[in-house]
């Protein structure tokens, strides 16, 4: 085979291999310039805009326009407080809290399980069912035990001394109550998937070092466990964040937003999903999109920033 020769083949080999990677990456690529960049680039300039019909044509229009941003505005300022944006956004708040709680619960929970206590497979088969069916059957599940017959109403009946049935998923007192309850289980169940996935990951030799040395549990997990999971820490941590205006998943399933258990994800996702498209919702639910969006991108990557100081400190 002369030089010739041997260059066209050299050449036809390159070409095979940037056509394999370009059959790699071209579907992704167009994923995201569709469904992230059109995408979003549509709702921000959506936020923007508002719809009126032209009386000539009797066809809506679309124009510039701040109107969402005072609609917004005026629902924060009224003077009782009940407007469902400012309940989304105070409920949305209390799960983010929940949430928040929620970590150091489930690295307890996955912690003592690491430890293999008293009844610990028990408590894995607890914490691990959530994560085996989809959440439409947990749901499900959850609606039919707290419905006023079924066991958890009875028994918060009997603890009452009330002789009337009680209603958690239909009346205003219980109902945001009885949908965190369920958020609760859910979440635990998935952070406890991560942490026991981070725990397991440990080498036997380092916690068998440390009982040599005499060590207590709390030590063990503040100096020895803690430092070496962080990465997994912080990035429930993140997701937390990044979730702070996505909670909707279990009020669309429970309640529907009804009984003043709507959050900032949920009333945004109604007022898309349940109005028509030429209506000024659709722009109205943009407005408030990048509005916490807004507001949450700066609190992410402080918190990724001091994650990371963390972490360089601990190394």
């Amino acid at each position: 085979m002369n030089i010739d020769e041997l260059n066209k083949e050299k050449k036809k080999v390159k070409l095979r291999k940037n056509l394999f990677v370009l059959s790699i990456i071209i579907l992704p690529l167009i994923n995201f310039i569709v469904f992230y960049v059109i995408q979003n680039t549509s709702a921000f300039l959506m936020a923007f805009q508002k719809k009126k019909i032209d009386i000539l044509t009797n066809e809506p229009t679309t124009f510039w326009s701040f109107d969402n941003y005072v609609m917004i505005w005026e629902e924060f300022t009224q003077s009782n407080r009940s407007s469902e944006l400012y309940i989304a956004l105070t409920n949305t708040f209390k799960f983010f809290a929940l949430g928040i709680i929620m970590l150091p619960i489930s690295f307890m929970t996955s912690y003592f399980m690491y430890k293999k206590i008293l009844f610990y497979k028990f408590f894995q088969i607890v914490f691990f069912i959530p994560s085996i069916l989809s959440s439409v059957v947990w749901a499900t599940i959850f609606k039919i035990v707290v419905e006023p017959s079924g066991p958890i109403a009875k028994l918060i009946q009997l603890l009452n001394h009330s002789e009337f049935p009680i209603i958690l998923l239909g009346s205003y007192k219980y109902s945001l109550g009885t949908v965190m309850a369920y958020s609760v289980w859910m979440g635990i169940a998935g952070n406890f998937i991560l942490f026991g996935g981070a725990l397991s990951r440990i080498p036997v030799e380092v916690i068998e070092a440390g009982q040599l040395d005499g060590i207590n549990w709390f030590t063990e997990m503040v100096k020895v466990i803690i430092p070496l999971i962080f990465p997994t820490l912080s990035t429930l941590i993140l997701l937390q964040l990044t979730g702070l205006f996505m909670s909707s998943g279990s009020i669309l399933l429970l309640t529907g937003g009804s009984y003043n258990t709507t959050t900032i994800a949920y009333h945004i996702f109604a007022n898309v999903y349940k109005v028509p498209i030429t209506s000024n919702k659709y722009n109205y639910a943009a407005s408030v999109g990048l509005i916490f969006t807004v507001f949450t991108l700066p609190l992410v990557f402080v918190s990724r920033w001091l994650l990371n100081k963390v972490e360089d400190v601990q190394y």
